[in-house]
């Protein structure tokens, strides 16, 4: 049951009954059947005690570890598909369940899943908690991860006035070395932060898919390009909308798995999400940069780019999607990676034979986990042609493109030869060298260094 289900009648039922279930579960004897019929009853009352024995019988046979990991909502999903749940709402044997009382608990951290148990992760136990582990208070953390953060558009209206105009991001379309532009959602200073403070003491401690290659500590471009030189066939799929597709619902579920409590989760996801503003949407549309359904992902709460955040939740959400494409590729005799939304598979020459094969999996995989391929994007590469992987030739080993190599070596030549440079083109320079750096020969590189070090940097 997906954490969107409507609130029925028979999901309400199903909270309450829950809430009273885990209330005093972890106290001597808590979950034997006498106790928990006990809370129930006082939940839904002693006319509901005939259909709640056996219900409460089923539960206490539950070993520990599986009561542990239940939140209320994991708890009311799996209390709505027991058939002695459901036997309390037939009319004929018995009365319409009726909340009587709402028996509360106080918030906790679940355990972690048990391939994660080693990992050492913030023991946030409540809302407070998580305030507090930021540098925040109560009306800060309501500031930057509260309600109003999540209505469809920030803006108040003379209906609406209660909602706050506040917005946590800079908008910048940037355009695109080939025509259109790029959207980049960039954090206000603060909120940044507070991203950046959870990137550090959360997210980078959670492993991810090892096909992935992309913002990931200990690989890089090279690592990623190194998978598929001198291979015989490289067929290369991209990803539309990356980050956007990366919705709340995806996010809020990568928090709930580390066992956080549900109100944890609603604000961790809420710090890391964000909804395009109209404005913004209607100028990409105009510019021909955004679709229909592309406009609608922007629309709704999803994962900005520009966020520190971002990119290891990308990582960690398309977790699913790389197990199954690396799955796929070895029944091929292939190999996959993936560095952001480039995917890349590579093996033996067979693999041009069946790549019509190859192509309709790929493609129904991807839809089936909720994303989109790119087909102009889609490039089939044999060894007799440049196969090219993120920008760099894979043929025989992972080398520089000649033309990159010559236009950064142009650049360079120019630059060397003005009496003065703006010292911001500085660090952007040596980036660029640095990538270069790893795929070029060392008397390349040498070339390179000494042309960087004749610019003369200065004040504009």
């Amino acid at each position: 049951m997906s954490h969107a289900t409507p609130l029925t009648y028979t999901r309400w039922i199903a909270l309450a009954l829950a809430r009273a279930l885990q209330t005093d579960d972890e106290t001597p004897g808590g979950r034997g059947a006498r106790a928990l019929q006990a809370r129930a009853e006082q939940c839904l009352g002693v006319e509901a005690r005939l259909w709640l024995r056996p219900l409460c019988v089923v539960l206490a046979r539950w070993p520990d570890p599986v009561w542990r990991a239940h939140s209320v909502r994991s708890l009311a999903d799996e209390l709505q598909d027991t058939s002695a749940f459901l036997d309390g709402f037939d009319a004929a044997l018995h009365p319409r369940p009726r909340v009587h009382r709402v028996l509360l608990r106080p918030s906790r951290r679940r355990p972690l899943p048990f391939a994660l148990e080693h990992l050492s992760l913030p023991d946030w136990q409540t809302e407070a908690d998580l305030a507090a582990w930021l540098g925040l208070s109560g009306e800060e953390l309501d500031h930057f991860a509260g309600p109003s953060q999540r209505y469809r558009e920030t803006v108040a209206t003379p209906r609406r006035p209660h909602i706050a105009a506040t917005r946590h991001y800079r908008c910048l379309l940037i355009p695109k070395r080939r025509g259109g532009l790029r959207l980049i959602e960039a954090p206000m200073p603060r909120l940044r932060a507070l991203q950046r403070r959870l990137l550090d003491g959360l997210l980078h401690a959670l492993p991810c898919h090892e096909a992935a290659h992309g913002f990931v500590p200990g690989r890089d471009v090279a690592s990623h390009t190194a998978c598929h030189a001198g291979q015989d066939f490289v067929i290369r799929f991209d990803l539309q909308d990356f980050f956007a597709s990366v919705g709340r619902a995806r996010v809020a579920a990568i928090f709930r798995t580390l066992g956080y409590s549900d109100g944890v989760v609603e604000r961790l996801a809420t710090l890391c999400t964000t909804r395009t503003p109209a404005m913004v949407r209607e100028r990409l549309r105009e510019d021909g940069a955004l679709d229909l359904d592309g406009a609608r992902r922007l629309a709704a709460p999803h994962l900005p780019q520009g966020a520190p955040t971002s990119p290891a939740l990308a990582n960690l959400s398309l977790f699913g999607l790389d197990l199954r494409l690396a799955g796929l590729a070895e029944r091929f005799g292939a190999s996959y990676s993936r560095y952001a939304d480039d995917l890349v598979i590579s093996g033996p020459a067979t693999l041009r034979r069946d790549q019509g094969r190859l192509r309709a999996w790929v493609r129904a995989v991807i839809e089936d986990e909720g994303f989109r391929l790119r087909p102009d994007k889609t490039r089939a590469m044999p060894a007799g042609g440049r196969q090219q992987v993120t920008g760099v030739v894979v043929n025989q080993r992972p080398n520089l493109a000649r033309e990159d190599y010559d236009r950064l070596r142009a650049e360079l030549h120019r630059l060397a030869g003005m009496p003065r440079v703006d010292a911001a083109l500085r660090d952007p320079l040596r980036g660029r060298l640095a990538w270069a750096r790893q795929f070029l020969a060392a008397t390349r590189v040498a070339k390179l260094d000494r042309m960087f070090d004749a610019i003369v940097f200065g004040e504009a």
